[in-house]
C-alpha cells in the first residue's frame, strides 16, 4: 500500500473535520458507543469486530470474531445474497445498501451496508443495524409531541421550545 497523504482524505478535502486533527483518535469509542449495532467484516468475509450494543441485541459471540460471515447465516438464500451485494463493492459501488431483515424470526432489523476503503483499496464492509420497533417508537414518539417529549426527558428543568 502506499503511503496515504492525509491532505486528501475526503474530510480534508471536503473541511469537515479540524485542521490537523485523526478520526483515527476517537474512531474505536465512536464506534462502541454509537448507540447501533457495528459489525465490521474484512474483504474475505470474516468478521473482525462488533461491539457492544451488536453483542446485546444480535446474535454476536467471541467465536464469530475470524469466522466468516457465510457460516453465521441461517436462511440458505442469505448467502447469494450476501454475495451479490459484496460484488456489487467489488465493482465499485460506494453507496451503501440498505435493507431490511429478520433474521432471528421476531426481530426486524434495518442494515446499512457500506464499503470501507483505505488509500484506495478495498479492505472491508461496514454493518450498521437499527431495530425497526425501536426507530418506530421514536418516530411515533415525535409525531405525537414533537421535541417536547424529548426535551421534557431529557432537560426536565427546561420549557419546551417551539422553534422546529
Amino acid at each position: 500500500m502506499n503511503q496515504v497523504n492525509t491532505e486528501e482524505l475526503p474530510e480534508v478535502v471536503d473541511q469537515r473535520i479540524l485542521a490537523g486533527w485523526r478520526l483515527s483518535e476517537w474512531a474505536d469509542r465512536i464506534l462502541e458507543y454509537a448507540g447501533v449495532g457495528v459489525t465490521l467484516v474484512d474483504r474475505l468475509g470474516r468478521c473482525v469486530y462488533y461491539n457492544q450494543w451488536a453483542k446485546d441485541h444480535l446474535d454476536r459471540k467471541p467465536g464469530y470474531i475470524g469466522d466468516e460471515i457465510h457460516n453465521r447465516h441461517r436462511r440458505a438464500i442469505t448467502n447469494p445474497r450476501f454475495d451479490a451485494m459484496l460484488k456489487l463493492f467489488e465493482e465499485g459501488r460506494m453507496e451503501p445498501v440498505r435493507y431490511v431483515a429478520r433474521p432471528y424470526g421476531k426481530t426486524t432489523i434495518l442494515v446499512t451496508v457500506s464499503p470501507i476503503y483505505v488509500e484506495g483499496e478495498l479492505v472491508g464492509y461496514s454493518q450498521i443495524v437499527l431495530l425497526k420497533d425501536e426507530v418506530e417508537a421514536l418516530c411515533q414518539r415525535f409525531n405525537a409531541s414533537g421535541r417536547e417529549s424529548f426535551e421534557r426527558e431529557m432537560l426536565p428543568d427546561s420549557t419546551p421550545s417551539n422553534d422546529d
